[in-house]
């Protein structure tokens, strides 16, 4: 398991960078003391160009192997009122590319990046990781082969 997050959050880093770097427009930008910095993707400009060329209430999820971004919503991280680590899910529903990219999408990212199962067992979690990991890098690799016809973009960080 260790080894797929690893190569699934080198994949998400590649691409969060081919995003920002492809249109500035897909960046989030902060103020930081003056300095324009990028703090993130704006996943709600890239989920126009998405629907623009790949219209969400007709397209094939199940197909295209990102069904599960659909159909259930990774859990967020929380903090319970004593102050305890938990997960938990608001169970909205995907109803937009703007909610799967914005919700689905970046929360798997996020549960991947400052998530650890082992120090925080969660039994229930373990199935539907190895689940959301595939599904995780098709959706990645359906963003920038199709809607941005970009084959290379997952190319090594340093050639």
């Amino acid at each position: 398991m260790e080894q797929d997050i690893s190569l699934f959050i080198l994949a998400a880093a590649k691409f969060e960078f081919f995003l920002v770097n492809r249109d500035i427009r897909f960046a989030h930008v902060t103020n930081v003391r003056g300095i324009r910095a990028v703090t993130g993707v704006n996943w709600s400009v890239i989920a126009v160009d998405v629907e623009n060329r790949f219209p969400f209430a007709s397209f094939d999820f199940a197909g295209r192997g990102i069904l599960i971004f659909k159909e259930t919503v990774p859990q967020y991280l929380t903090v319970a009122w004593g102050g305890a680590l938990k997960w938990d899910s608001d169970n909205v529903p995907i109803d937009s590319w703007d909610r799967l990219l914005a919700r689905s999408y970046a929360q798997l990212r996020n549960n991947v990046a400052h998530g650890n199962k082992h120090q925080m067992p969660a039994p229930f979690t373990y199935q539907r990781t190895l689940e959301f990991l595939p599904a995780g890098h098709a959706l990645m690799d359906f963003v920038a082969t199709q809607v941005f016809d970009e084959a290379d973009w997952n190319t090594p960080i340093f050639n």
